[in-house]
């Protein structure tokens, strides 16, 4: 069990520990080791398949603009985030019945095999986003007889 201190807090020597703890999360962050999180409200549909030359995303993403999606690439996953704005003022409107949704839209979807970085291409047409990620050779996992030299 962790001791607490009596002395009122400008006493205290030190750092504190929600400091420290910011310092570290704010290093990890930097490093790309950890994200922010996202306050979604909800998550979208997806589709994922792959063929033997790529992985292919398809989320469904009905009333979003093209300018607020973001996909981002970081390590061995992607995220898609956006943004779903309502199109009329609450002021104006008197609901009779609401079932879509509105707010932001966030998904992250490992990938389970190397894939190359550089030609990730995503299209947006619509209400779906088709992310395509081309496939890479692994060549550790492929074998090759080595030669034995002698000296």
């Amino acid at each position: 069990m962790a001791k607490i201190s009596k002395k009122p807090q400008d006493e205290q020597a030190g750092a504190e520990p929600d400091d420290i703890n910011r310092f570290i999360i704010e290093g990890l962050r930097d490093a790309g080791l950890i994200t922010n999180p996202e306050p979604a409200t909800h998550a979208p549909n997806v589709d994922v398949y792959s063929t033997r030359a790529e992985l292919i995303i398809e989320i469904e993403m009905p009333g979003v603009r093209r300018e607020d999606i973001d996909v981002t690439l970081l390590k061995d996953a992607i995220s898609i985030k956006a943004v779903k704005a309502e199109c009329f003022e609450d002021a104006k409107v008197n609901y009779v019945c609401m079932e879509r949704s509105f707010g932001r839209i966030f998904r992250q979807i490992e990938i389970p095999f190397a894939v190359d970085a550089a030609r990730i291409k995503a299209v947006y047409k619509n209400g779906l986003l088709t992310v395509t990620i081309p496939r890479v050779v692994d060549k550790r996992s492929m074998t090759r007889k080595v030669n034995v030299e002698s000296v």
